[in-house]
């Protein structure tokens, strides 16, 4: 497991929190009242809330994110009742136990494979967004639903998850932009609880993933694509895999995996790709982070970005193909294309729409991206909210920028629907 920081155990976790409340008293209120002139806020556009509440969550992600915070992930339902449900992983035949399925075919290969270090599928937990679905006659309501939202949550790999206080408001948008100006249209939303990398130790002791290192989240993301395709026969042609910052790496992750392996795993693709501020290349450091323009307007801190390169990177790095074994050390790992997309376009017919902020640090990195997938043959649609800081997907609602986003959902489902 890789070395926590000084702050995250006693007596430096005291001292830190000590110190971040007598920051808290003098600092906040101080910005509460400067921000009062609009000349000396990040971005002059911004109105007096969005300018304190991106200061705001940016000291509370430098106080948690320093300690290492990040609330246990949790098999139990919850405030989510129903909605929540747990997915069982796709086994071989020879590893089929209780609670899991067997697979005909391998769902698992390549760079998903199960690694040296004990990482392998497990189950996970999801939400349904408006609502479970149905069954009749041993056939899902969502095979006949208009599009179903397979969406990952961000959090740089290292917080937050599926529940609703994440979630709610960004799966609400995107279900009116599905449904919007058709009152007999019907969509749905999964949101996969994917293994987080700040957990790696407790997955590695109370469960049989192994951990949270990449391909952790990989491994997740296919189950929960698997599931949507062979349990309840969702047609990938209805499937849009969206993702926001961490999320929309991953939800990259997947499409290249789709496409590469599809000669083995065969599942079909999806109907399209939203991205939202997505992370697409992890080898660019906190610090070469820290000293970009926008590192100012954002309310992601590099120490956020420092301790989730430290975490969710592995050791090394395994692959089973048809041809080869190969294993990849760790200082070559971040310039994986499942972990850097950046580093090479995805040879794919299926359509991406992403969505980045004017004001976030990685505009650069996703402006990049978009020119490397195009070069490569891609259809790519980008756009821009130009006064947005990084994942407004997540912070619509805190930002007071829910209708920019609605309206951003509305023309990634157009996009991907010609």
């Amino acid at each position: 497991m890789a070395n926590t920081s000084a702050w995250t155990r006693q007596p430096g976790f005291f001292v830190y929190t000590t110190y971040t409340i007598a920051k808290a008293v003098v600092k906040l209120p101080s910005l509460m009242l400067l921000y009062t002139i609009a000349q000396f806020r990040p971005v002059r556009e911004w109105t007096h809330k969005q300018a304190f509440v991106v200061a705001l969550t940016r000291f509370f992600f430098e106080y948690s994110t320093t300690v290492e915070f990040s609330p246990a992930q949790t098999l139990d339902p919850g405030q989510e009742k129903d909605r929540f449900v747990t997915i069982d992983p796709f086994v071989e035949p020879a590893q089929e136990g209780e609670g899991q399925q067997q697979a005909t075919i391998p769902i698992y290969t390549g760079i998903a494979t199960p690694q040296p270090n004990g990482i392998r599928p497990t189950k996970i937990g999801a939400v349904w967004h408006p609502a479970p679905p149905s069954t009749k006659d041993g056939v899902s309501s969502l095979a006949t639903a208009g599009r179903v939202f397979l969406h990952f949550h961000g959090g740089a790999y290292v917080v937050f998850d599926c529940r609703d206080r994440e979630m709610a408001v960004g799966a609400s948008l995107l279900l009116s932009a599905a449904t919007a100006g058709n009152k007999n249209a019907t969509a749905a939303v999964l949101c996969p609880q994917y293994r987080l990398a700040s957990h790696h130790h407790l997955h590695a002791q109370n469960s049989n993933g192994g951990g949270g290192h990449f391909p952790a989240a990989l491994q997740d993301a296919i189950t929960s694509y698997a599931h949507l395709i062979h349990r309840l026969g969702v047609p990938g042609s209805k499937i849009i895999i969206s993702g926001d910052s961490a999320g929309g790496n991953l939800a990259l992750a997947l499409l290249r995996y789709l496409e590469d392996e599809k000669a083995t795993h065969g599942l079909p693709l999806p109907r399209g790709v939203m991205l939202w501020s997505p992370w697409t290349d992890l080898s660019v450091t906190a610090a070469e982070l820290e000293k970009r323009k926008e590192d100012k307007s954002d309310l992601v801190p590099p120490v956020m970005v420092k301790w989730a390169l430290r975490v969710f990177l592995p050791e090394a790095l395994s692959t089973t193909t048809t041809s080869a074994n190969q294993e990849v050390a760790k200082e070559g790992v971040a310039e994986n294309p499942y972990i850097s997309p950046v580093k090479k376009a995805i040879v794919t017919d299926v359509p991406v729409w992403v969505q980045f902020g004017g004001r976030e640090v990685l505009r650069e990195d996703i402006v990049r991206w978009v020119e490397v997938q195009k070069q490569g043959g891609g259809k790519v649609k980008a756009y821009e909210i130009p006064v947005a800081p990084h994942d407004v997907f997540m912070a619509a609602e805190g930002l007071g920028l829910k209708e920019e986003v609605g309206e951003a959902a509305g023309d990634g489902v157009r996009f991907l629907d010609e």
